[in-house]
């Protein structure tokens, strides 16, 4: 996947996660909403793996090259 993809969707899931979380915070009492909690904390920790997905800590799942470093500088063809 493109590495925007994995950022764009990393960011909408942890905004989600934390706004969710906020909500259900709130409500009393908290026990009833035990499994909003859950969701909530489970959107969270997959925006937190996608971000660290498209960084390249993690490897993505059915890549088949290595990424090249992100601190060497751009190849431009030279030449004619």
């Amino acid at each position: 996947m493109p590495r925007w993809f994995l950022i764009v969707n990393g960011v909408a899931l942890l905004v989600m996660g934390v706004g969710l979380l906020v909500l259900r915070l709130r409500e009393r009492p908290l026990y009833k909403h035990l499994l909003g909690l859950v969701w909530a904390v489970l959107c969270c920790a997959a925006g937190i793996v996608l971000l660290l997905i498209a960084q390249g800590h993690i490897t993505q799942p059915g890549a088949t090259r290595p990424e090249r470093p992100r601190n060497l500088p751009p190849e431009f063809p030279q030449g004619q």
